[in-house]
């Protein structure tokens, strides 16, 4: 699995959203889940700190409990952005 975020302008919501894209592959081939923050900023710089201290935690948590999951899994972890 992998996962990205970031925000995007959502054209009906005439704003900024979080989002999460999900595929369910490494190398990110194919149309990605994507998962949605129902909070609407009117700035990029807004929706960027949203994500930044709401959910990228939230992500980073949930990647460090599947890095000591089940023995036979392997996870590696790399932020790209910061």
């Amino acid at each position: 699995m992998r996962m990205k975020g970031g925000v995007r302008f959502d054209p009906e919501a005439n704003g900024f959203v979080a989002i999460v894209h999900i595929w369910d592959n490494v190398y990110c081939r194919g149309e990605p889940e994507e998962w949605r923050s129902s909070e609407v900023f009117p700035t990029e710089a807004a929706a960027m700190k949203h994500y930044k201290t709401s959910i990228r935690p939230g992500l980073k948590q949930m990647m460090a409990e599947a890095a000591k999951g089940q023995s036979g899994i392997r996870s590696i972890y790399r932020e790209l952005e910061q």
